[in-house]
Order: structure tokens, then C-alpha cells, then sequence
């Protein structure tokens, strides 16, 4: 029988795995990205912060660049359900007419019916 507790502590063993894996270093300065990247210096070449060190993970703007897209989908996507509640809430007024109009028509037919009961 199993520890109930078993599934948590494997869960938070691979995190601390990861954060060794992470900041494993001589001098604290990572030497991977959580993401699995290399871990890059860049030095500040413009502003107040000339000359300071950066250590920005190798694929930064690769994974910048996807978050903006991500970004763009997630508001479209917002867009499309915003526009299908205009689109639900027309498609319930569509239907109350067409039980009104089928009203009519039943009224209008007992109207011809016995106005013309030869007709009909």
C-alpha cells in the first residue's frame, strides 16, 4: 500500500530538481533557464543602466514573440464569443417572432375558414 502523500512528494521532488537543475551555479547566477535554454548575458547599451548585466534565458524573444501571439489569439477569440452573444441574443428574438407570426397564420387560417368554409 502506498503513502497517500506519495504523488506530492514526487511532484515536489521534480520542482526541486528543476530549481538545482536551475540554479545551479558557483557564483548564483543561473546556468539554465527553467525552460531548458542557456541562460545568456546581455549588458544595457542605452539609458541610465549602460554596463549592467542582464542574464536573459537564450530563446527570451522566441518565447516573447509566442506570448504576443498567444496574446492576439486570446483577444480575438474574445472578440468571436463577444460577437456570438449578439448573435444568441438575435437568433432569441428571431424565434419569439417566428411563434408570434405562427400565431397569425393559425388566427389568419381560422379567420379564412370561417369566412370561406367552402374554401377550406
Amino acid at each position: 500500500m502506498t503513502d497517500p502523500n506519495y504523488e506530492d512528494d514526487k511532484k515536489h521532488k521534480r520542482y526541486n530538481d528543476m530549481l538545482f537543475f536551475v540554479a545551479d551555479s558557483d557564483n548564483g547566477i543561473p546556468l539554465r533557464c527553467p525552460c531548458g535554454g542557456q541562460i545568456v548575458i546581455h549588458v544595457c547599451k542605452a539609458g541610465t543602466y549602460i554596463g549592467k548585466k542582464y542574464f536573459v534565458c537564450k530563446h527570451f524573444e522566441a518565447i516573447e514573440e509566442e506570448t504576443k501571439k498567444l496574446t492576439w489569439k486570446v483577444d480575438d477569440h474574445e472578440l468571436k464569443i463577444r460577437s456570438l452573444y449578439s448573435i444568441e441574443d438575435r437568433l432569441s428574438r428571431l424565434e419569439e417572432d417566428e411563434k408570434k407570426n405562427a400565431e397569425q397564420i393559425e388566427d389568419l387560417k381560422y379567420f379564412l375558414k370561417n369566412r370561406y368554409p367552402n374554401e377550406f
